[in-house]
């Protein structure tokens, strides 16, 4: 029986777990980081009926195993420290110390490859010897990580996490490290001096639907029906299954004599697996790094994107930060000012999704892609800009300018198009990037003209647009068009070098088209 199935096969026909001395979930470890500001549960398993205790920064709590043998009590809200302090599960006979226990802010690190991609190893940021330079330059005994194995569930698990022990990030772990996630949570680090915690939760290749929940299925009237419908008939054919070649095997039949698993849909089942289990530990907030692999739909996907937040925020049942990484440029590059190849409308998709969904934002990476690697090395900037969203909404920098200009308005002025952004900051800009170096500011180029802009009558033809920065908006006309109706920006695959709008602090002015064609 293949494995990942059968996590949730065995869930299903099996649901008591293996007890034994009383012990905490694997979610608490050594070196962990604890939320601050909000009451922590802490569980796990005993003998039915058995007396626990929990001792965690003076306070002392005490709880009884259910009949199934599951415990659970809450620390109340803590403030943030980085002194260590051990947290110390009792039970009748046995004692379990957990030491260099922090309170801080705990960040879910969510979505494919990108997301996924380490400091070193395969396809690494830049290999063992650049990690080894990152730990050689400091050591962040502040920031602490925990990856998640893939895996994938039929039904939401409850048990034991897919993860191995939380690490420090030092020079034993750096290599292993989300790359993003470690750059995000060292900015915060630096600039709040409280502790991260980073659940390196992603999978390398996955789509957005493993990981959207029932409760975001539910939350959207769009799809939800079918998909609802789409996923209970799966679990109950591969329940089914499961049972079939349960009794078939226990006959002597074999499994082979069974016929193959059912596929059936996807959706659902990485949250089950990956995520369900943790959701009672609280987290500060998420990022989304993904997209790739939904590149060739359409602005549809923002409404998965909605999906994945307001399920994932019903599971921890508040509405924490939520914040997106727009695909970096890829591929050949094109010429025709229709663009709307590759990526294109996925970006406009997740722009949208991040201007929608409360207490969002979105991290552009259009200007430090790559035409030929999928994976760009430069996750520095990309960590940057999602701490920039953090240090304002969770940590109070009210006065930080948090992106670059994000479509909001446009208007028909005579032969041309005003557009009007948000995130203006000090003022907009043409500036150039280059895309590798990370952590550099872009070089401001006051003479040269605006790129990247095309626009388009009632006839539905594009043409490449003259495009002048006018006070906070910008002002596009083009000769072969008299009576324009709509403007794209950067809409294409690879528009790296070919856009060039940024506002003054340095961040870059996100895709976007204002038509439905």
């Amino acid at each position: 029986m293949k494995k990942l199935l059968f996590v949730s096969a065995a869930a299903v026909l099996c649901a008591a777990p293996a007890l034994a001395d009383a012990r905490p979930n694997g979610i608490f470890s050594d070196h962990a980081v604890l939320q601050r500001g909000r009451p922590v549960p802490v569980w796990g398993i005993a003998d039915p009926g058995e007396e626990v205790s929990v001792r965690f920064a003076g306070g002392a709590f005490r709880t009884a195993a259910d009949a199934a043998g599951r415990w659970e009590v809450r620390l109340p809200p803590m403030e943030w420290s980085s002194e260590p302090c051990e947290l110390v599960v009792a039970g009748r006979t046995n004692e379990v110390v957990l030491s260099d226990i922090l309170v801080g802010d705990v960040w879910l690190i969510g979505g494919q490859s990108n997301a996924e991609m380490t400091l070193g190893g395969p396809w690494g940021v830049g290999g063992a010897a650049l990690a080894e330079a990152e730990a050689a330059a400091a050591d962040y005994p502040n920031i602490r990580h925990v990856k998640f194995r893939h895996e994938k569930a039929l039904f939401p698990q409850d048990g034991e996490p897919c993860c191995g022990a939380w690490r420090v990030a030092d020079a034993g772990t750096l290599a292993g490290i989300t790359a993003m996630g470690y750059y995000f949570a060292r900015e915060l680090n630096a600039k709040t001096g409280i502790p991260m915690g980073i659940l390196d939760d992603n999978w390398s290749g996955c789509p957005i639907e493993p990981f959207v929940n029932d409760a975001g299925i539910a939350a959207l009237p769009e799809f939800a029906t079918q998909v609802a419908e789409t996923v209970a008939r799966t679990r109950a054919d591969l329940v089914a299954w499961a049972e079939r070649t349960v009794a078939a095997e226990a006959s002597g039949i074999g499994q082979s004599d069974v016929g193959p698993m059912p596929e059936g849909t996807h959706w659902t089942r990485m949250y089950n697996a990956m995520v369900a289990p943790i959701v009672k530990f609280p987290i500060a907030g998420a990022t989304w790094y993904q997209g790739c692999a939904n590149g060739g739909e359409g602005e549809g996907y923002a409404k998965k994107i909605e999906a994945l937040a307001a399920g994932w925020r019903a599971a921890w049942g508040y509405c924490f930060p939520f914040y997106i990484v727009q695909l970096a440029s890829h591929y050949a590059k094109t010429t025709d000012p229709a663009g709307g190849n590759g990526w294109a409308r996925v970006r406009n998709a997740q722009r949208i999704a991040a201007q929608t969904i409360p207490r969002s934002g979105l991290a552009v990476a259009i200007d430090i892609g790559n035409a030929t690697n999928i994976h760009p090395k430069n996750k520095l900037d990309v960590g940057l800009r999602l701490a920039r969203w953090a240090l304002r909404d969770v940590y109070g920098d009210k006065d930080l300018v948090v992106s670059g200009p994000l479509y909001n308005s446009m208007s028909v002025e005579g032969g041309a198009i005003r557009v009007g952004f948000d995130y203006v900051g000090s003022g907009l800009v043409a500036a150039g990037k280059d895309p590798d170096v990370g952590g550099a500011a872009p070089v401001e180029t006051p003479d040269a003209p605006l790129r990247g802009f095309a626009i388009a009558g009632a006839d539905r033809r594009w043409a490449w647009a003259e495009a002048r920065i006018d006070g906070r908006t910008v002002v596009v006309s083009a000769p072969d068009v008299p009576a324009p109706v709509a403007v794209r920006y950067a809409h294409r695959a690879n528009p790296m070098g070919d856009c060039n709008l940024y506002n003054r602090e340095g961040l870059p002015a996100s895709p976007f088209r204002t038509d439905d064609w």
